[in-house]
């Protein structure tokens, strides 16, 4: 939904520009020509407090050690009445470490967090107690008595224990009415036995593990810190303003930004041992070599070519001890091979060429100590759709190679559930993808 939200501006900010194109095209202009050769603000040594709001409990506090924000260069050029050209270089910018602080009265997330992870563990009891309800009315008004045991309901087909969720067979039903209904945990269920009890008479589960934390509202801290920010920016803009013609052309010959050692951490009651911490070493975009085109033959701004790169260096999160202890996190971090809490992402990278205004190539990869994926391929867009959707793949190869034994478990538990068999190369899962990104076909699953 945010990415749809974005480009939703995106298309608008665009939509803008061409209209202000429209009007200066409309009118006339003298020849002018501007040169700057540098424009820059500057900031050094900023220590900025603020309330930022209500539960910000009035302690802001924004550090920063250098910023710096301008143009190298400005050409301009414009011809009566025909054309405006623009070089540019920039927006430069560059921050020198940033650091801000701050306080807020907010819920507590951990809290809400394990409640959400409890009532989970049990979806499946509680779904098939609320049905139990129903059927045992159900069962009352046709017999002026209750069932004595749950066969009772599924002989008179009130319920069916081959549909969700009494086919799940790691849990079981108990009735003792008119007193309660027991749901306890079969020899199937693989983690730690369990059982819910429903008072009949309340109709209310008197055991509910969720209830047990607390919803009260906590002091949270907050501490985000960035080494450097660098940004920098080269295009040439050339726009037409002949009399039958309105066109835009953008040249993008770089295009980077920079962030280096980005830290947030969140810290409960001033605990420091439950703090989750955020850490990113290293976040680079490259958009380099990008041409689009407009003009008033063609509604819809073109791209002719370009190419791009995002990666993303060591992201490590850091979770709590009160998480990890929780039954459902604590084996997915087994799942993962995780220790400690500490879930580390080695690298993210993507990267895209675009060409011919209809051709491209992309390589995707994500490398971490539990899994690595890796995908090649290539790609056709009908550039007169506005939608990513009518992208094709060609020549397009998915790489799983799942490292953590939990990993292969999860994997191979899905091909089991779902009578699939996936391609292998020694234990590296192999796909290739062809066809509509919206419905792709995939080779690999057998």
């Amino acid at each position: 939904m945010e990415v749809a939200k974005n480009i939703k501006y995106f298309k608008l900010y665009i939509s803008q520009f061409f209209f202000f194109l429209c009007t200066i095209k409309g009118q006339s202009y003298n020849d002018l020509s501007i040169d700057l050769d540098q424009a820059y603000f500057n900031l050094n040594e900023l220590n900025f407090e603020t309330n930022i709001s209500a539960d910000s409990l009035n302690n802001g506090k924004l550090k920063i050690n250098s910023f710096q924000f301008g143009f190298d260069k400005i050409n301009f050029d414009n011809i009566k009445d025909k054309s405006i050209k623009m070089k540019v270089h920039g927006p430069e910018l560059f921050i020198d470490f940033m650091e801000f602080r701050s306080n807020y009265i907010l819920p507590n997330y951990y809290s809400l967090l394990l409640s959400d992870l409890s009532d989970k563990r049990y979806e499946y009891p509680y779904d098939g107690l609320e049905i139990l309800q129903k059927a045992i009315e159900t069962y009352f008004l046709k017999f002026d008595r209750y069932p004595n045991d749950y066969n009772d309901l599924v002989t008179e087909s009130m319920i069916s224990s081959n549909k969700y969720p009494f086919k799940n067979k790691n849990w079981s039903y108990h009735l003792f009415l008119p007193d309660s209904i027991v749901v306890k945990t079969t020899s199937q269920y693989r983690f730690p036995k369990k059982s819910v009890n429903l008072d009949w008479e309340t109709k209310t589960i008197i055991n509910k593990q969720s209830d047990i934390y607390s919803k009260d509202e906590i002091n949270w801290s907050l501490h985000w810190k960035i080494s450097n920010i660098k940004q920098t920016f080269i295009s040439d803009i050339d726009i037409n303003l002949s009399s039958d013609k309105l066109g835009l052309e953008i040249y993008q010959q770089k295009g980077n930004f920079n962030l280096e050692n980005m830290s947030v951490a969140l810290v409960p009651n001033n605990d420091l041992f439950e703090q989750t911490l955020f850490k990113m070493n290293n976040v680079i975009l490259e958009i380099n070599d990008l041409f689009l085109q407009y003009s008033n033959d063609n509604t819809t701004p073109t791209i002719q070519n370009g190419n791009g790169d995002f990666s993303i260096k060591n992201i490590d999160l850091k979770l709590p001890p009160t998480l990890i202890k929780d039954e459902t996190m604590r084996h997915v971090m087994q799942d993962l091979g995780v220790r400690n809490g500490l879930v580390r992402v080695r690298r993210i990278d993507l990267q895209f060429r675009f060409y011919d205004n209809e051709f491209g190539a992309i390589s995707a990869l994500i490398n971490s100590p539990f899994l690595n994926i890796r995908l090649e391929g290539q790609f056709s867009i009908d550039t007169k759709k506005k939608d990513i959707r009518y992208l094709d793949l060609f020549d397009t190869e998915l790489r799983i190679n799942p490292i953590s034994y939990g990993v292969r478990d999860i994997i191979r538990e899905w091909e089991i559930r779902n009578n699939k068999n996936l391609n292998r190369e020694g234990s590296v899962i192999v796909l290739k993808l062809t066809g509509p990104l919206k419905k792709p076909l995939i080779q690999g699953i057998n």
